[in-house]
């Protein structure tokens, strides 16, 4: 049976989908807000990400036992209510140091509603609908950081950002009253207290261990949060490259952003027909190499209308190359580890790419302070450009792997 008969879950699937495009919406609005209301400078607008990003490094695990504990739907409706209002407060608030602890409180909000979204899904979803229910959930979160900044980037442009970050409050609070109906397979919340207490230490290290021991598992996971890294050093500073080289135009920001997320979601949806990587140079090598094309491409851009086009091209190209290692490190985390690791190794990749959303933007707002934005530009996309050849040139060193040796036996 599909699951869009499945009347709880296409009310989960709307709601989640409203939160996620409201925060979309949201983070372009703030970023235009700092940059051309409040002219804050690079490395203020540096911290926006790190105060989203900091709640998840700091209370993920506990969000989790929470969630395990607790009724998930009632910590997603009132997580939904206390955002909507800390975003209509967000609308009144004068000086970029406010915004950002309204931020701060917010993003807290959020990341104790991710593992609750997790763990209701598994409470509305016959098993035999789980996979369709996974990667649809999976699909409307990539598809709303395409039109997210899209629409928003243009609804700031026409209207305000005032606008957008009220749409976000409507968003949170339509989340929540879709919410409120939908009616759960089983009414008692599971608990496993004996494992919340014992063995989170050792379990923790032997996921560290397949993950370091697995020589596949672990250079894809370098290339793959090293891009991660270098993304998030240059994503919170395109208002500031934009807006130093297109001051009138604040839309663009938000296009730029969505040209990445359509470049992703492309190559994500033709990642779906491979059925298995053999070459994982040449996949995560070009994936980096995309990535600083893009980003050293945006180095030399001038003020020309013209230029708009070519930078809209390299967001497209920069996209390709984030797809490829998005959908890599994916397959990898569900190929490599034992089966019984997969949450593990999965938990250490998800924990480590929220620390690279601190230390990115930090790095970056660095570096335009000390060489500027556009010589910033160019030095990182060079050296991530030159880390992807290196990839392709080095593959069968860096990916030495079990495979490799058992291709060599069976031709001997």
């Amino acid at each position: 049976m599909s699951v869009w008969k499945n009347s709880n879950f296409t009310k989960y699937f709307l709601a989640n989908g409203l939160a996620n495009l409201g925060n979309w919406f949201d983070f372009i609005a703030v970023l235009i807000l700092f940059r051309f209301n409040w002219n804050a400078d690079p490395m203020l607008i540096s911290l926006i990400p790190v105060f989203y990003a900091l709640p998840s490094v700091l209370l993920g695990q506990w969000a989790g036992v929470l969630a395990d504990r607790w009724d998930q739907r009632k910590i997603l409706i009132y997580s939904d209510w206390v955002r909507a209002v800390l975003t209509v407060i967000l609308l009144f608030v004068s000086t970029p140091y406010v915004a950002l602890m309204v931020l701060l409180l917010r993003s807290t909000c959020g990341a104790i509603s991710v593992p609750a979204q997790q763990g209701l899904m598994r409470r509305i979803v016959e098993e035999e609908q789980l996979m369709q229910a996974v990667t649809l959930n999976g699909g409307v979160i990539q598809l709303v950081k395409v039109v997210g900044p899209l629409i928003g980037g243009s609804v700031v442009s026409i209207l305000s950002t005032q606008v957008a970050m009220g749409m976000n409050a409507v968003a949170f609070v339509l989340s929540a009253l879709l919410l409120y109906r939908i009616r759960l397979i089983t009414t008692q919340v599971e608990r496993n207290e004996t494992s919340v207490n014992a063995g989170v230490m050792e379990s923790w290290k032997e996921g560290w261990k397949a993950v370091i021991h697995n020589r596949i598992l672990f250079a894809s996971l370098l290339f793959g949060l090293l891009c991660t890294l270098v993304i998030q050093m240059i994503d919170a500073q395109l208002v500031t490259l934009f807006s130093t080289l297109y001051p009138d135009r604040e839309e663009l920001t938000g296009w730029i952003v969505g040209g990445i997320g359509l470049g992703s979601l492309t190559m994500i949806v033709v990642m779906n027909r491979i059925n298995e990587i053999h070459r994982y140079g040449w996949f995560f090598g070009t994936g980096c190499f995309g990535l600083g094309l893009m980003t050293s491409g945006f180095g030399f851009l001038n003020a020309g209308e013209s230029y708009i086009y070519i930078a809209l091209g390299l967001a497209f190209i920069g996209g390709l190359g984030n797809g490829l290692v998005f959908a890599g490190v994916n397959y990898l985390v569900q190929k490599e580890p034992p089966k019984e690791m997969i949450s593990r190794v999965s938990g250490i990749v998800d924990s480590s790419l929220s620390t690279l959303f601190i230390i990115g933007p930090l790095l970056g707002g660095f570096l335009i302070n000390s060489i500027g934005v556009l010589a910033a530009f160019r030095l990182t996309g060079s050296v991530i450009a030159l880390i992807g050849i290196c990839g392709i040139a080095f593959q069968a060193f860096i990916w030495k792997s079990k495979y490799g040796n058992a291709k060599r036996r069976s031709a001997s």
